[in-house]
């Protein structure tokens, strides 16, 4: 069974979640891949997924085990550690697939569970 999941939120929105405490929702290594980057479109993408997940799992501070990261083509791949990763095998989904876009205004991602 497929879940298939998309959200589009304003830049605004996103950046005055995460301008004051990017590090609670991020690792060290996903921030340095933002750093040249339009970092609050970049990172607003990475934390509507996270939180997507998250709210699927019903699990609520767990954004550490949550690591995307982009492949040697750039395109962003999903990883889960600890007990999102439990959850995640717990609940059958064996792939995870998700595409982040942004335009000057606004952040739209797709999640897809298998």
């Amino acid at each position: 069974m497929y879940t298939i999941y998309e959200q589009v939120k304003p830049v605004d929105e996103i950046e005055s979640i995460l301008k004051n405490k990017p590090d609670y929702y991020f690792t060290e290594e996903e921030l340095k891949l933002v750093e040249n980057k339009n970092w609050i479109k970049s990172l607003g993408a990475r934390y509507m997924i996270k939180k997507y997940i998250l709210d699927l799992l019903n699990l609520d501070d767990n954004y550490s085990q949550i690591l995307i990261k982009n492949n040697s083509d750039g395109k962003p791949v999903i990883g889960f550690l600890g007990i999102v990763k439990r959850k995640i095998e717990e609940k059958g989904i064996v792939n995870t697939q998700i595409s982040i876009s942004h335009s000057k205004n606004f952040v739209a991602t797709l999640v897809i569970t298998e």
